[in-house]
């Protein structure tokens, strides 16, 4: 079965290189055809949005994509503006008036940042989920739920119903089709060939035509070996303010012109600061393979140090939680740190 070029447009544009990514492109298409409600988990900048387009898209369904933050769902008005009312059903009430849910009609439905909705609202949404119906505010009837709900969540499920952010009934009902979006430190592979996404995308952005086309080898080093708490947006960030520093007129963009925390040597400076010791040992692991040797030679370091430095960051992975709610299967540099972390 052939997918119309319209719906691949979007898969299209996602780089996906990584095992992590090829897996959520994966689940992406294998989920697209269901009715059932789909969880994107991903912290900010992890593409929870794009995701939803690109199954929206794949979907082949009528209607369009609808999106509501929870921020924007008042606790007091939270049942007419999702479910609707008929007229007449309150004071005020002079007309009818469409809910989310209707307006979403035949097409996708996406609550982003879905743990922000107080937890009254969230009630509201227990019947949708479950019998696919809602009643409007004043009216006899339900109506059924004609789109597809897709919840974004920075965390997994399970989760957030330990912090009493997310409703136990209503985590049951999005048991099936969950989808953990990698953090960029997970697909550092892709972080190349991103950087220059945005660099084509940075004349457009800045407005400024004629800067760099093309990173010094030693700057694309250190992009990989950054780390970004705002992922992509970080990311995109780091290249459009470099473009600037750059200017037009420079041929490439040098190490000097990214933001000043990731201007750092991938060289091992044994008096340097240990935050910065871990991430240069985490670049070089991931860049051999983790192979302790390769990488010691590769960034001037003693074969002893960068060892006792990746039982540490390994440490570090095993006692963090990731998203899908199980614990790291993968360390910042490669399958065999797993194997020898759980002998």
């Amino acid at each position: 079965m052939f997918e119309s070029s319209a719906r691949q447009s979007v898969l299209e544009s996602a780089i996906a290189l990584s095992p992590a990514m090829l897996d959520v492109l994966a689940k992406l298409r294998c989920y697209a055809p269901a009715k059932t409600p789909v969880v994107l988990v991903g912290e900010t900048g992890t593409g929870k949005t794009f995701f939803a387009r690109a199954l929206h898209q794949l979907s082949g369904r009528d209607g369009d994509l609808t999106e509501m933050a929870a921020g924007q769902l008042r606790p007091e008005l939270a049942e007419s503006d999702l479910y609707g009312h008929v007229r007449g059903a309150f004071t005020g009430a002079i007309k009818a008036r469409p809910g989310l849910f209707a307006r979403a009609g035949a097409g996708t439905l996406l609550f982003d940042d879905f743990h922000l909705l107080n937890r009254s609202v969230q009630y509201l949404l227990l019947g949708p989920f479950d019998t696919g119906s809602y009643l409007p505010v004043g009216a006899d009837r339900p109506l059924p739920v004609g789109c597809r709900l897709v919840i974004g969540i920075g965390e997994h499920p399970d989760a957030l119903v330990e912090k009493k952010e997310l409703l136990k009934d209503l985590r049951y009902r999005l048991e099936h089709c969950i989808i953990c979006l990698p953090r960029l430190e997970e697909r550092r592979e892709e972080i190349a060939v991103l950087s220059y996404r945005f660099l084509e995308q940075a004349p457009a952005i800045t407005g400024v035509p004629d800067g760099p086309r093309k990173f010094a080898p030693e700057t694309i080093a250190a992009l990989e070996a950054a780390k970004y708490p705002g992922n992509l947006r970080d990311l995109r960030g780091a290249v459009v303010q470099a473009y600037l520093h750059a200017g037009t007129g420079c041929a490439e963009v040098r190490l000097d012109h990214l933001p000043l925390d990731l201007q750092i040597s991938l060289k091992f400076e044994r008096r340097g600061d240990h935050a910065t010791q871990l991430r240069v040992v985490a670049w070089a692991l991931w860049k051999t393979g983790d192979r302790v040797q390769e990488a010691s030679e590769l960034i001037g370091a003693n074969r002893n140090t960068v060892g006792a430095l990746r039982a540490e960051l390994i440490e570090r992975r095993i006692s963090t939680k990731v998203a899908d709610g199980q614990m790291v299967k993968v360390g910042e540099f490669g399958q065999d740190a797993l194997k020898t972390a759980t002998k």
